[in-house]
């Protein structure tokens, strides 16, 4: 799937820069090294979703107080993140070849999102048109939060850095029991060219829909109460809201980031011709703690936010060999590069940009 043909108008391809990025991985990746990294991968996938299945068992079969219980949806949430993270990621991103393509179906089947709707939204504006308002809907979170200078203000906005921390919970919970019905009924708008499922696609959209609450709502009816199994499934997926979408934030709504309009690229392609889509990606994209190799590990390398808009279809367990190319090509191309250098630093970027958007007035920024 291109991601650089789409917009021919504002965005075109790659230019040197990637093609030089492109020369530059080809060589790094050599057969031993995917194959190494093919082992890397399915080593954490399964890992991953042991701890998933056994974060699951304590919590139906074996807690019985609350403390217990609570332990149980903490673990539950992290593993499944981490399922989102490293596996359903690389997969639904065809990273993993279209012979493990069926791996996506755990964010169908684990998470309850469907899989499909997600590769519209993701795969297709998210990384064509990062953080272009009207035109990423990942960005889109109106009325509730203001991510960009370009969305409308509101008078609660100037609470955003607050509030925002604890309304992220509710990502994962809306997004299985309403996000893909909207998403359906919506269909294609400005923020989401969606196109709608139809025949197998649909099928599997209900069936998993189906599988998913009977996982996480009537199976632990047998062995637990009722009101604790809703409770339960609610504050796991609240939990895991929130690690998702912080993560989310963290490379892209933080102050090292830029931001857009469609109409401002169309007249600044006018001007200039139309910007290189690899250029866009890179200074619309910050990585954070890429030191940390715990981090890099659970998060599925998505702390290499950069190097995966540049290279999606390439495993994320390379990306870490990768960053340095990737920075290295950045200067010698005259291309801003960003980094937060840890996971706190990130935080307060992040929170620091959300009240600037809560104070700032509509419209540009100054440089």
């Amino acid at each position: 799937m291109s991601t650089t043909t789409t917009a021919p108008r504002i965005l075109r391809g790659g230019g040197s820069f990637q093609t030089d990025l492109r020369s530059a991985v080809n060589g790094l990746l050599d057969a031993r090294t995917r194959r190494m990294g093919r082992v890397r991968f399915f080593s954490k996938a399964a890992f991953m979703l042991l701890w998933t299945a056994a974060s699951y068992a304590f919590l139906v079969f074996f807690a019985d107080n609350w403390w217990q219980a609570g332990l149980g949806c903490i673990s539950l949430a992290f593993a499944l993140s981490g399922v989102a993270f490293s596996i359903q990621h690389d997969a639904n991103h065809g990273a993993l070849g279209r012979k493990w393509r069926p791996l996506g179906l755990t964010l169908d089947l684990l998470m309850g999102t469907s899989s499909y709707l997600w590769r519209e939204r993701h795969n297709h504006a998210h990384h064509t048109y990062t953080n272009v308002v009207d035109k990423d809907g990942d960005i889109e979170q109106m009325p509730l939060a203001r991510f960009a200078p370009d969305q409308p203000r509101h008078p609660w906005h100037q609470f955003q850095h607050i509030y925002m921390f604890v309304l992220y919970g509710f990502y994962a919970p809306r997004q299985a029991l309403m996000g893909d019905f909207s998403m359906l009924l919506r269909g294609p708008n400005a923020h989401v060219p969606l196109q709608r499922p139809r025949g197998a696609d649909l099928w599997q959209l209900v069936v998993s829909k189906v599988i998913f609450f009977g996982l996480f709502l009537v199976l632990p009816m047998f062995f637990q109460p009722w009101w604790g199994v809703i409770l339960g499934a609610f504050v796991t997926l609240w939990i895991m809201g929130i690690i998702l979408a912080v993560v989310f934030q963290l490379a892209h709504c933080v102050e090292e980031a830029d931001f857009t309009t469609e109409a401002r690229m169309m007249v600044e392609a006018e001007k200039d011709g139309p910007r290189e889509w690899a250029r866009h990606q890179v200074e619309h994209t910050v990585d954070f703690a890429r030191s940390s190799r715990l981090l890099n590990w659970y998060l599925g390398g998505l702390n290499f936010q950069v190097e995966h808009h540049l290279l999606p279809q390439v495993c994320h367990v390379h990306y870490r060999q990768i960053s340095p190319i990737v920075e290295d090509l950045c200067r010698e191309h005259g291309i801003r590069y960003s980094a937060n250098e840890t996971l706190w630093s990130a935080l307060q970027s992040h929170a620091r940009w959300l009240k600037r958007m809560g104070e700032a007035p509509m419209g540009p920024l100054p440089a």
